[in-house]
């Protein structure tokens, strides 16, 4: 039986910036010995996110995230054996044989994820999803616009009939792009940091805090707010780590000049 009265009651307040009283460690353990196993593959369908972004960073030879449901080992296990991740994933390996064409259609295994998970989700999980797959449209469409790129080609494992993929599509032409009225203050955040890319990474952890923190503002003991105080808490943990790199990278600039 799920104890949301006692996991709330451990909840403390999230502030972007600063460190968490609970680490996601920490959290992540009392979520098994306090979640009912529905609630739990709700957990393991948001860490499922970061395991499929490991499966990228696998084969771009790049660091692994802590947040996913498999460490290094495991999930380069679950590959080799086929078993363990969803079989989209495997789906995707079979009809890709290359790392270049992995890398390059992996949007696609990114939006088989979004798919897959939101269609069989509800709640918060189910708005959290479609709201993390929707920026990262928008914000695709408006890189590949100020990088010359074909809009078209960024979306092409998306549906062209959804109502957000047509609004992006309409516009391939235009030499601008405008943003669906409720991402303009992505796309805003996204222009005045442009240059800036480790900036770019932390406003967007800001900006998705702020709204995953304003679904659930009224909702105190439920699965819905445990699941969101977990997200965010890896949203404060990424930018933390976020601005230590910044931190190391101006460091390592001072000593450059220095030299």
């Amino acid at each position: 039986m799920s104890n949301y009265y006692f996991l709330a009651s451990l909840l403390s307040e999230l502030t972007i910036g600063s460190p968490s009283e609970l680490s996601f460690h920490e959290f992540d353990k009392l979520l098994d010995s306090n979640l009912t196993p529905s609630d739990r593959e709700q957990v393991r369908a948001i860490r499922r996110l970061y395991d499929i972004d490991n499966v990228r960073a696998m084969w771009n030879e790049e660091p692994h995230s802590q947040y996913g449901n498999y460490g290094l080992n495991d999930l380069d296990e679950a590959l080799l054996t086929q078993s363990g991740l969803p079989g989209y994933v495997y789906e995707f390996l079979d009809r890709y044989d290359e790392k270049a064409e992995r890398m390059r259609h992996y949007p696609g295994l990114l939006g088989a994820y979004f798919s897959e998970e939101i269609s069989r989700s509800s709640g918060f999980l189910k708005e959290y999803l479609t709201f993390e797959r929707e920026w990262r449209l928008v914000a695709a469409a408006y890189r590949a616009k100020v990088m010359g790129r074909n809009v078209g080609s960024e979306l092409q494992h998306e549906d062209p009939n959804e109502d957000l993929v047509a609004q992006i599509l309409a516009q391939k032409d235009s030499p601008s792009f405008e943003a669906p009225t409720r991402f303009e203050p992505l796309v805003s955040l996204l222009e005045s940091k442009l240059d800036r890319p480790m900036e770019v990474h932390q406003a967007i952890c800001e900006y998705r805090f702020s709204y995953l923190r304003g679904l659930v503002q009224d909702d105190f003991f439920s699965i819905n707010k445990v699941l969101s105080y977990l997200v965010r808490l890896i949203l404060v943990e990424e930018w933390l780590e976020l601005d230590k790199r910044k931190g190391l990278e101006i460091m390592e600039t001072i000593v450059k000049e220095a030299s």
